[in-house]
């Protein structure tokens, strides 16, 4: 079953694609989108990576 990336818009395979849940504090509430893996790696992951190293720092 394929499903279309929240950021680019490819249809790809279900099983290329990364969850994502953001919850924006505002009118627009909860966003649940499926993003593909590239969109993940070059635009979200990137996010997340950032975040533990600074819970890592002294």
């Amino acid at each position: 079953m394929p499903e279309t990336c929240g950021i680019c818009g490819e249809t790809v395979p279900f099983d290329a694609t990364v969850h994502a849940m953001f919850h924006t504090h505002s009118e627009t509430g909860v966003i649940d989108v499926y993003v593909c893996q590239d969109c993940y790696d070059e635009r979200l992951g990137p996010m997340f990576e950032q975040a533990d190293t600074q819970e890592q720092s002294p």
